[in-house]
């Protein structure tokens, strides 16, 4: 049986290194920090808890849940255009936690913390006779008054999503062993989509002055293009067959329709959904070239009352396609 660990000694060998380069977190030796945007910039803040059991399995590997709690928060404020600057932890550990667990669990932090260019504010761990959750806030900063909210989008801007589609809903179906696909290369690819996300961090701010709302896909595309839509009061029209797939995707959907629409309301792709004019399409382009990131226009938005659901989903004949209510719902788990 694991000895528990003193919280003192866990915050000193596997915490306070994350926060060597933060002056304002004081190398985590007081109960508060500082941080302070570059002068003529924002602050923009986020928040996500993961929890076992619900948005990760219980035999994930530390360094895999300790990467996958900090994307999904570099991912919603990469839609909101902001660059990440640092983020505090709330790590609730179960008794049974050891020493190697927490040093994975810090390495997977460490190395996104170099990738992605931010580091440890501060937090705190306390165990717990539950799963094991971690809550992170994130702080990144953004030109003042420029932060790319959901509420700005206009009648006929186009759709834009970042990258493709369904690859982590997949991987999902494949961790439940809901979804057999033979080929090792290409289970490996849906897999990895879901285990580790790719948040567009560098992506995000190259939309600002382009996008007129964004959102990150993280309930699903038609739940996130949703929030979009409720809070511009406007509706959208997608077009079913310009959602991009991935190869590995197409080659599982094959021409199973209800499969590939299943897709379109799967969670947890960590792409960005936006709008913009269409006066933006050459720079739009431009971005995605410069980015090496694909950045795909898949339909319009449209007065509320043409589309009374929010989004609806169209073939290439104009038909309205079933996709169903979508997106992750919390509290529900693994079902």
């Amino acid at each position: 049986m694991a000895q528990p660990v003193d919280e003192f000694d866990l915050i000193s060998r596997f915490f306070m290194p994350l926060a060597r380069d933060m002056p304002g977190a004081f190398g985590l030796r007081d109960d508060a920090a500082v941080l302070r945007p570059d002068p003529g910039f924002d602050l923009v803040v986020s928040a996500d808890a993961i929890v076992s059991g619900v948005h990760f399995f219980d035999t994930a590997q530390p360094k895999d849940i300790a990467r996958r709690g900090l994307r999904v928060n570099l991912s919603d404020i990469a839609a909101k255009g902001a660059v990440p600057l640092a983020y505090t932890l709330t790590l609730q550990l179960p008794l049974t936690t050891d020493e190697i667990w927490l040093s994975a669990f810090a390495e997977g932090l460490a190395s996104d913390q170099l990738e992605f260019g931010l580091g440890l504010l501060g937090g705190d761990t306390t165990h717990t006779n539950g799963p094991l959750s971690l809550s992170i806030n994130i702080f990144g900063q953004v030109p003042e008054n420029k932060m790319i909210s959901r509420s700005s989008s206009c009648v006929d801007d186009d759709v834009y999503v970042t990258g493709t589609i369904g690859d982590a809903c997949l991987g999902l179906a494949l961790e439940k062993g809901d979804l057999d696909v033979p080929t090792g290369p290409e289970r490996l690819e849906l897999a990895e989509r879901y285990l580790c996300p790719q948040p567009r961090v560098f992506l995000g701010p190259e939309l600002l002055g382009y996008a007129s709302a964004a959102a990150d896909v993280s309930d699903g595309l038609i739940a996130d293009l949703g929030h979009i839509c409720d809070a511009s009061g406007l509706g959208a029209e997608v077009m079913f067959l310009s959602v991009p797939l991935s190869g590995a995707a197409r080659r599982t959907v094959t021409d199973n329709q209800p499969l590939h629409l299943s897709l379109l309301a799967g969670g947890d792709d960590y792409e960005i959904v936006f709008t913009a004019p269409e006066t933006a399409r050459d720079a739009i382009e431009a971005i995605s070239q410069d980015a090496g990131v694909p950045i795909t226009r898949i339909g319009r938005m449209i007065e509320r009352e043409i589309a009374d659901s929010g989004v609806v989903v169209r073939d290439d004949s104009g038909n309205q396609l079933e996709v169903g209510n979508g997106g992750y719902q919390h509290f529900r788990g693994f079902e």
